[in-house]
């Protein structure tokens, strides 16, 4: 019966441990992905950033912690154009952005809107960092979206975007 007894704590003790360790893990990738977040807002030309963007973006595909929406329309149709050299960097920062955001605001991981707003935010910081490095990421779009930003129209983008709620059929 002590045996028994005994196995059993161990067996409690070893899946408390797990659990305690799975949500170490789990913090940790969170705060990971801010840090490449912000990272990769202030160097997205680093050596490293393109390494980093791929790893993040797998992270936030494949994670069950938390999930984006890339919304369409009016709100990334300059940033995927293929005039815009540096789209696809872009792209993947607004969804980083939005996944770091829930992560780091877990009362708003359902707030469609403040997750948009913050990757858009984001993806702005890094266009315009990417604009004071090399000329060549100078796109009309972005700085029309810059524009929008800067005079307090991007929530109003947002909202009328309406990313992340399904339409009535």
């Amino acid at each position: 019966m002590k045996k028994s007894a005994i196995l059993f704590a161990l067996l409690i003790i070893s899946v408390t441990a797990q659990i305690a360790s799975a949500q170490t893990d789990k913090d940790k990738n969170k705060e990971l992905l801010v840090k490449i977040t912000k990272f990769l807002e202030e160097k997205p030309f680093d050596e490293k950033a393109k390494q980093y963007r791929e790893n993040a973006f797998a992270f936030v595909a494949q994670t069950k912690d938390v999930s984006v929406v890339v919304c369409g329309g009016d709100l990334t149709k300059e940033v995927t154009k293929k005039k815009n050299k540096y789209g696809g960097e872009l792209l993947i920062q607004y969804s980083l952005a939005m996944a770091a955001f829930k992560l780091e605001n877990p009362d708003k991981k359902d707030d469609e809107n403040a997750a948009q707003l913050a990757g858009m935010e984001s993806m702005l910081k890094t266009y315009e960092t990417m604009l004071a490095q090399k000329f060549d990421a100078k796109f009309a779009g972005m700085d029309d979206l810059i524009v929008k930003r800067d005079k307090g129209e991007l929530k109003v983008l947002i909202e009328t975007a309406n990313c992340g709620k399904k339409k009535d059929k």
